[in-house]
């Protein structure tokens, strides 16, 4: 639990026994977190969705964004290790929040969103990303591509994905200070971002079949790049 974002926790009446939650309201006493006991009569899932209701939710303070300096100072600290991804007018919370799951697993260094056109981290990312938004430093930027040019400054090279690239994730060099750049689902890599791209990566698929799910290229080109970094053991 952050307590620095929880306000508040509705616990289910039904489970204030439970011994695993109660060590969670302990914690959350501690932190001085406000604990509602949710109504008995009360509506399944939220906003009577037909969801079925958590045992304990969280209600949280809005999401805080990184200043993209501090992803800079993670990147000098990193050295040839040094990974960033950022995304190019990603729309599906949860395609975001899986990609920032998956930078969170391979410890990146930081995570780029853009304000324009951009889903932001909103409670369904967050929930898709299973506490990956609150490890991976995310920086919400005006500018995608100043952004880049930053990285840039700062010692990265900046890798474009596009399906029609003609280098492939497992044969490019990928052992050097790198920033991974997702296209939106629909159209992927915007052409300015494409401009300031360094090179383009592709994953080998089959050929009458090249297209994937956006979170899933990203992690499966994430874990790569972690892997040929040395940073998976």
């Amino acid at each position: 639990m952050r307590a620095g974002r929880v306000k508040s926790l509705t616990v289910n009446p039904k489970y204030v026994s439970d011994k695993k939650i109660n060590e969670l309201l302990s914690i959350a006493r501690g932190g001085n977190i406000v604990i509602h006991k949710a109504p008995p009569d009360s509506p399944r899932g939220r906003g009577g969705r037909g969801r079925r209701t958590a045992d304990i939710e969280a209600h949280c303070e809005p999401f805080e964004y990184v200043d993209i300096e501090l992803i800079g100072e993670n990147v000098r600290n990193s050295g040839d290790g040094a990974l960033v991804i950022a995304v190019d007018h990603i729309q599906d919370p949860r395609n975001l929040g899986a990609i920032i799951r998956t930078a969170a697993a391979v410890s990146a260094d930081g995570f780029i969103i853009e304000k324009k056109r951009c889903c932001e981290v909103t409670e369904t990312v967050y929930e898709t990303s299973c506490g990956g938004a609150d490890i991976v430093p995310i920086a919400r930027v005006a500018n995608l591509r100043q952004a880049l040019r930053k990285l840039k400054d700062w010692g990265c090279w900046i890798a474009g994905t596009d399906e029609r690239a003609k280098e492939n994730c497992y044969t490019h060099d990928l052992a050097m200070p790198l920033v991974l750049v997702f296209g939106s689902e629909g159209e992927g890599l915007s052409r300015l971002t494409k401009d300031e791209s360094d090179f383009l990566l592709r994953i080998p698929t089959n050929p009458d079949f090249p297209s994937l799910n956006i979170s899933v290229a990203a992690a499966a080109t994430i874990f790569e790049t972690a892997r040929r970094q040395g940073k998976l053991q």
